[in-house]
């Protein structure tokens, strides 16, 4: 009995610890298959969402689909309708092109082809003082200080019919030394025949050299008065009547351009035969019968690209021939140059002529000769002046010029009333005129003059000038008479003048 009751307990125990091993086996496999079906749902609901996101974009396609089919319609329309439109202008064109043109029409198509009108007055006006003190008597000429007011207007005329064609005439109408006076300067036409090529005919500033062509206009020139050279004692004619051709090109980077001008004219004319006659020009036409033709031609080259950073060079050189008489000829040449950086300007000219003289006289040989410089303030700023004052002062530009000339001789005649030096070509002599200061020193055959400028801008075309000048010639040279009687010139006075001038351009 208790080996039965024995024996029961063991087989309860057994199945007691069979039971236990067996339940965790089954709680761990449960355990695992709910995070399987955790994953596979995570799965399910990333695929919905995917679903969700590709059918949004199928969505957008298909409506930018409809917009280009919708837009794809419109430019079919569209040319159509550029199609319809552009063979009904070609059949109407066709229409008018095989009528015949009416009377009515040929003023409207000629005016088309002219172009526009266009009409411009553009010049200069000045108002100057001029203030001229002579020292002591000059080989028994005139002398006395003078002060003088002047007035000076200069409307230029442009008048352009079409754009290959420009006419421009320029007067000069003013109060000068004997009153108002007027004169024709300039009147040319300019035909653009094209980029390297331009015709210019008619009356011109003579193109010899820098100075009458580009420096000589009132508000352009630095100084009240010109270079001895280019005044009362000009070495070449100042104009010409005849016709040019110029034109230029660039050969090599930007900035290094040459340009070129050659022409024709009436020629050279003097006032009397004498040694020293003074130019008259231009040429009247009852002279130039007696006269050969002119020829000149000036080259001007500017080596320096712009990429250098080196300032501006312009490097030139002219001559200039014909007969002032018949059989005599006048030759001269010269050369120039301009040179340009930052606030420095500085230009100069060497210029020489030769005329054959009648009756076994030797040859009339003229130099002449300027450098000047000038420098803008306006990259100045003085510490203790104020920005006011500073302003002031940037608008200034002190300058300073040397000029000479050597001659043989000069005749007394053109001294006594000089002609086409003063204000409209009139005569001058030994007074002060527009531009003129007056000084019989200036007359010397070899006449020398230091110029001092200050000019105030107030505008790049007004402008307030002050001028001193001081004549320093040496002695030498003759004088002629109009019978050809030569007097030698002894000790010159060392003359001043002062000239103060307002100029506008406009």
């Amino acid at each position: 009995m208790a080996h039965e009751t024995l024996g029961r307990l063991c087989l309860v125990l057994g199945g007691i610890l069979i039971i236990a091993s067996v339940c965790p086996a089954r709680a761990s496999a449960a355990a695992t298959e709910a995070q399987t079906l955790r994953r596979i749902m995570q799965e399910i609901e990333e695929l919905k969402a995917d679903k969700e996101r590709d059918e949004a974009k199928i969505q957008t396609l298909e409506q930018k689909v409809g917009e280009i089919q919708d837009q794809n319609q419109q430019l079919k329309a569209a040319n159509q309708k550029l199609q319809t439109d552009t063979s009904t202008k070609i059949e109407t064109l066709q229409t008018k092109v095989d009528a015949p043109m009416a009377p009515s029409q040929f003023g409207d198509v000629f005016d088309r082809y002219l172009g526009t009108h266009t009409f411009t007055v553009t010049g200069a006006a000045g108002g100057n003082f001029t203030y001229d003190q002579q020292s002591s008597a000059f080989n028994d000429l005139h002398h006395g200080s003078q002060n003088s007011f002047f007035a000076d207007w200069e409307p230029m005329i442009l008048y352009r019919p079409t754009d290959w064609i420009l006419f421009q005439g320029v007067l000069s109408a003013g109060f000068g030394s004997t009153g108002t006076g007027t004169d024709l300067s300039t009147a040319d036409f300019q035909i653009f025949v094209n980029n390297y090529l331009t015709v210019v005919a008619g009356l011109y500033d003579q193109p010899f050299g820098d100075w009458y062509e580009d420096q000589s206009p009132m508000w352009v020139n630095r100084f009240v008065t010109a270079p001895l050279p280019f005044g009362v004692e000009p070495v070449v004619p100042p104009g010409e009547i005849g016709v040019q051709l110029r034109g230029g090109m660039q050969f090599g980077k930007l900035g290094q351009d040459f340009d070129y001008t050659v022409w024709g004219g009436n020629g050279p004319n003097y006032t009397s035969s004498v040694l020293g006659a003074a130019v008259s020009s231009p040429t009247a036409v009852a002279n130039s019968q007696t006269n050969g033709k002119s020829i000149g031609a000036r080259f001007r080259i500017y080596p320096l690209p712009l990429d250098l950073e080196m300032g501006r060079l312009e490097l030139g050189a002219s001559t200039y021939d014909g007969k002032w008489t018949n059989g005599k000829w006048l030759t001269s040449w010269g050369v120039d140059f301009n040179y340009f950086i930052d606030n420095l300007q500085t230009r100069g000219e060497w210029l020489e002529a030769y005329r054959q003289m009648p009756n076994g006289q030797a040859s009339d040989n003229r130099q002449g000769w300027y450098l000047q410089a000038g420098y803008f303030l306006n990259g100045l700023n003085v510490p203790f002046l104020s920005d006011t004052l500073n302003g002031y002062l940037h608008r200034f530009e002190p300058l300073v010029r040397y000029s000479g000339v050597n001659q043989r001789g000069v005749s007394t005649d053109d001294i006594a009333g000089a002609t086409g030096v003063g204000m409209g070509g009139m005569q001058v002599g030994l007074v002060p005129d527009f531009g003129v200061n007056g000084s019989p020193s200036t007359y010397a055959p070899h006449a020398r003059e230091v110029a001092l400028g200050l000019d105030y801008w107030f505008a790049p075309s007004i402008v307030w000038q002050n001028e001193f000048d001081l004549e320093l010639p040496h002695a030498g040279g003759v004088f002629v008479s109009s019978t050809g009687a030569e007097t030698p010139v002894g000790a010159t006075p060392n003359d001043r003048a002062f000239l103060t001038q307002f100029t506008v351009g406009f």
